[in-house]
């Protein structure tokens, strides 16, 4: 059974916060109150209970005690945010449209809660006047379907700052089922903190609880199914007995059971720790920090480890391990492998060898396609070359003024056609081969026949000079 311990103060489990049977509780104009005085004077020292029309129950009690216990584990939050789920199932009951309902109804119910000690409040010292709600304020996010609770802050600070307190086990509220054993139950924890035997009147029993039965005969039988129940399901090992006393008068004394003495384990002598002679094992042992090489127990976990799940489930775990332990490394890799944080790593470093492969394999078409232009390159270079000492003069002298018919205005301006053939220009010469490999395409796209250059008729040389070949 976990071990859900609910923070109460000493008051709220002495004085009841919701009601087995509305009986008990006094109608009034707005709902229902109910009264208890403490000594003779009533007006000096009481508790009033005031609610709607609908008085929290055993099933509120648990959805209150649920709400706080998250609170709680949430630094003492006076806003919580749930979801109804999660609330009826931590609750241990049914996931339905009516138990989200009757959760609502909880809430509204508990927001009309108002408590009223006055000068009956004992923080462990002295006598205190208190009045406070339970819960402010209720709703649900549109948006997320999420509750938002918001606890009276006087409730929650009270709760939270009390040293005069007890705490409940929330798991063993829900178990005992019974209102009646609820009730008994939170008043034996409250009184058994530091006693073993507690008496008290039937009569004054049934009144603290409250009860609706008056006579001693007909509550002792109804406490007694209720102890048993408590016995059962809860912790606390409390028996109850009976005592007549004069003038029909009956005491009920509860004693709390002795702890029974643990029994100790036989000791089981454990197999020393042998290396396995396993390759795969000792290629383990080598992703192990250094230091970490000898270390018997953690080689008896790795070994362990290692049986069940295999070589990869945990060198990647190690390699979490080395890579985020701080401090107790064994301990690390321990939660490392339940968690097999492991699997996270082994993953990335999927991806990114997917990702340089990829890189890799583009690098290598990339070098390939480059090198196949450069050959291209090379052999047309080549051909053009071969072509361009084919020619006649004429045929050359035809293709060294289309080229400079090319160039550029600005060049051309400032460079003959002589002088820029003579010269050895390169942005000329860069033509030149433009044009002989035009030309040359179109020679090998022709027949034989055909393959010969259409010399320019009647085409005068440009100024600066007379058409030559080239050099």
């Amino acid at each position: 059974m976990s071990k859900e311990m609910v923070k109460q103060d000493i008051n709220l489990l002495e004085y009841p916060l919701w009601f087995q049977d509305e009986c008990e509780a006094e109608k009034s104009e707005g709902g229902f109150t109910w009264r208890q005085s403490k000594g003779s004077d009533p007006n000096t020292k009481s508790f009033l209970l005031k609610t709607g029309f609908k008085p929290p129950v055993k099933t509120d009690l648990v959805f209150l005690l649920y709400l706080l216990l998250e609170s709680q584990k949430q630094s003492w939050k006076d806003e919580i945010h749930l979801t109804r789920y999660q609330v009826v199932k931590n609750c241990g009951l049914t996931i339905s449209a009516e138990w989200y309902n009757r959760l609502a109804d909880s809430l509204d119910r508990w927001e009309q809660v108002r408590i009223e000690f006055n000068g009956a409040f004992y923080n462990g010292r002295e006598y205190k006047t208190l009045h406070f709600g339970i819960i402010d304020s209720w709703g649900i996010d549109e948006k997320t379907k999420r509750l938002r609770i918001r606890f009276s802050p006087e409730y929650l600070s009270m709760v939270q700052t009390t040293s005069y307190c007890r705490y409940l086990n929330f798991d063993q509220v829900k178990a005992l089922r019974s209102p009646l054993a609820t009730r008994l139950y939170q008043l034996l924890v409250k009184t058994f903190k530091n006693r073993d035997t507690w008496e008290i009147d039937a009569v004054l029993l049934a009144e603290k609880i409250p009860m609706k039965q008056k006579f001693p005969a007909h509550i002792v039988l109804k406490i007694k199914p209720a102890m048993n129940r408590i016995y059962k399901y809860t912790d606390l090992k409390v028996t109850v007995e009976e005592r007549k006393k004069a003038r029909g008068e009956t005491v009920l004394v509860f004693t709390k059971e002795a702890a029974k003495p643990k029994e100790k384990p036989l000791e089981k002598k454990t197999p020393a720790f042998v290396m396995p002679d396993n390759d795969e094992f000792k290629k383990l042992v080598a992703i192990l920090p250094p230091e970490r090489q000898r270390q018997k127990s953690l080689l008896e976990l790795v070994s362990k480890a290692f049986t069940e799940n295999g070589f990869d489930f945990v060198a990647w775990n190690i390699r979490y391990a080395n890579k985020r332990a701080i401090g107790n490394y064994p301990a690390y890799f321990l939660k490392s492998l339940q968690g097999n944080f492991g699997a996270v790593m082994q993953e990335e470093a999927e991806v990114s060898q997917v990702a340089a492969s990829k890189k890799t394999e583009e690098a290598k078409a990339k070098h390939v396609k480059i090198a196949e232009a450069e050959s291209k390159e090379n052999q047309e270079s080549a051909r053009v070359q071969e072509f361009l000492k084919s020619l006649t003069p004429e045929e050359q002298d035809v293709i060294d003024r289309e080229a400079f018919a090319k160039l550029p205005t600005f060049v051309k301006s400032k460079m003959p056609f002589e002088e820029a053939r003579k010269g050895n220009q390169i942005s000329f010469r860069s033509f030149v081969r433009l044009v002989a490999l035009e030309k040359l395409k179109v020679r090998e796209a022709n027949p034989p026949a055909a393959q010969q250059l259409e010399l320019a008729e009647g085409m005068d040389p440009p100024a600066g000079g007379a058409a030559g070949g080239v050099d």
